[in-house]
């Protein structure tokens, strides 16, 4: 599902705030979390974008998406 989300942003969302997302979670360093819902205001992305960005992170085993229901977190783990 993330990388459709992922798909279609790159298609339509604004290209630099799809890098500034990018660019937060690359540089996560290991143990921190990252809050979706702070991201969301601070970048100005829907929240699914920015879960569908911590999703791809994780299925490439970079981290870990809180299993939390209505929770948007990200842990760095690479």
């Amino acid at each position: 599902m993330g990388s459709t989300i992922m798909y279609m942003c790159v298609l339509a969302e604004d290209h630099n705030k799809m890098q500034e997302i990018v660019k937060i979670v690359d540089s996560c360093e290991v143990g921190k979390w990252l809050d979706g819902e702070k991201l969301k205001y601070e970048i100005g992305l829907p929240k699914y974008v920015i879960r569908a960005v911590f999703e791809i992170y994780e299925a490439k085993g970079y981290g870990i998406l809180s299993k939390t229901i209505g929770s948007c977190l990200y842990m760095g783990k690479a």
